[in-house]
């Protein structure tokens, strides 16, 4: 089975995929941050994802979509953890259900971790039963614990799972890098959180157009880069004011990359030209 080209693991520092790990002070350089950047989406089944959370090379969880034949429908999102690893969640005899964190959550050793392999995040048959606290939930975490060498690390992963459990979306992962310390659902550095690009950028297409405005009061210099679903550059350009419509009418329908760049800071959008 193998995973569709945009559903391979995106590693921070990467400037197609506009991740971004950013490690701002000793102060906060504990949280270890990665933005999935598009979010990797997967809908088709037997397909997943490996999640590599500290991107150290060895991938320490696998979500995979199952889907089922028979007299009823059948779909399942689930996790598996690979060595030692644990997941948060909750065991009803043989079955083990993760759960959903809200934003804000505390992720830490007190909690029930477990080892078993797919464990389901959501469930949906089509007789009308369904299970998993992921299931028809957007935004809602995982809470992971994880070893790097001897030590155990505690993490979060955020999701999308729709509510027939046919598709998932990883969004986005942390961890934090001081041994057994706990980590808050959705825990960033503040240089992330607070990143002009990311949370001041409006990128979207319009009819063969893509727009790009800066929604900030301050005059942004940055630059742009377009690159097709094939990697391959078609603009490259400096801009600095608040909003640049670049013409995409001699492009292909497809979907582009948009990468906005300004010094150690990087974004980029995912959008589709008709």
């Amino acid at each position: 089975m193998t995973a569709p080209t945009l559903n391979n693991k995106l590693k921070s520092y990467s400037a197609l995929a506009g991740s971004i790990a950013l490690m701002s002070s000793q102060a906060d350089a504990q949280i270890i941050y990665t933005d999935i950047n598009p979010d990797s989406t997967t809908n088709i089944g037997g397909n997943f994802y490996n999640l590599d959370l500290d991107n150290g090379g060895v991938f320490d969880y696998t979500i995979t979509l199952n889907i089922g034949t028979g007299t009823y429908t059948s779909q399942q999102v689930a996790i598996s953890p690979t060595g030692s690893n644990g997941i948060a969640g909750d065991t009803v005899g043989a079955y083990v259900y993760p759960f959903a964190f809200n934003s804000g959550d505390t992720i830490k050793s007190t909690l029930q971790f477990n080892f078993t392999t797919s464990q389901s995040m959501a469930s949906y048959f089509g007789s009308g039963y369904s299970y998993g606290n992921f299931l028809g939930q957007t935004d809602k975490f995982i809470g992971l614990q994880f070893n790097i060498g001897p030590n155990l690390h505690y993490g979060w992963a955020r999701f999308d799972v729709d509510a027939t459990a046919s598709l998932f979306t990883i969004k986005d992962y942390a961890y934090n890098s001081v041994p057994d310390a706990y980590i808050l659902a959705g825990e960033m550095p503040v240089g992330i959180s607070e990143n002009s690009l990311t949370n001041n950028t409006s990128i979207y297409s319009s009819n063969k157009n893509i727009v790009i405005k800066f929604l900030t009061e301050e005059i942004i210099q940055a630059d742009v880069k377009i690159t097709n679903a094939l990697g391959q550059e078609v603009y490259n350009a400096s801009i600095s004011n608040k909003e640049t419509t670049i013409d995409m009418a001699k492009e292909k329908t497809g979907i582009y990359f948009v990468t906005i760049s300004q010094e150690n800071l990087v974004y980029t959008k995912k959008v589709f030209i008709q």
